[in-house]
């Protein structure tokens, strides 16, 4: 299994981190231009883009990117998978949080992800792990 993982330090307390990240409005700043839009919401009514809730990410109407969160522990980690792609036969996102202080909190991202076509899953993972370093430090700015 191909994986790639980021650990980011940001300057805020593990809940502020938590809240920011756990929203995915959120990664419209991060990821732009790439655009993300919450298309089914959790059953919880308090936390809309939590545990089922399910967004697309892509460009303009164009969004072919589907990915479920399936695991939601509040100021310690997420995971979402992608659903409905048939280029990708694996795909885990964990994100996890850990205080550092009560103004700083060390954020790892680690991404496992298997492609159908095997050369590919080591392609997706470099360029996804520059853009969630380079959104990692435009996040961590806003705080």
């Amino acid at each position: 299994m191909n994986s790639m993982q980021v650990k980011k330090e940001f300057p805020a307390s593990i809940e502020q981190v938590f809240e920011l990240l756990s929203k995915h409005a959120t990664y419209n700043v991060a990821f732009s231009p790439i655009q993300v839009e919450r298309i089914k919401d959790s059953a919880d009514p308090e936390r809309p883009d939590g545990i089922g809730s399910v967004r697309r990410m892509g460009f303009g109407p164009v969004k072919p990117l589907k990915e479920q969160i399936t695991l939601l522990e509040p100021n310690q980690r997420i995971e979402y998978k992608i659903i409905k792609n048939p280029l990708i036969k694996h795909h885990l996102g964990i994100i996890e949080f850990e205080s550092k202080g009560a103004d700083k909190t060390l954020v790892t991202y680690t991404i496992e992800l298997q492609a159908r076509a095997p050369f590919v899953s080591k392609l997706i993972l470099a360029q996804l792990k520059t853009a969630i370093k380079l959104g990692f430090a435009k996040l961590a700015k806003t705080l």
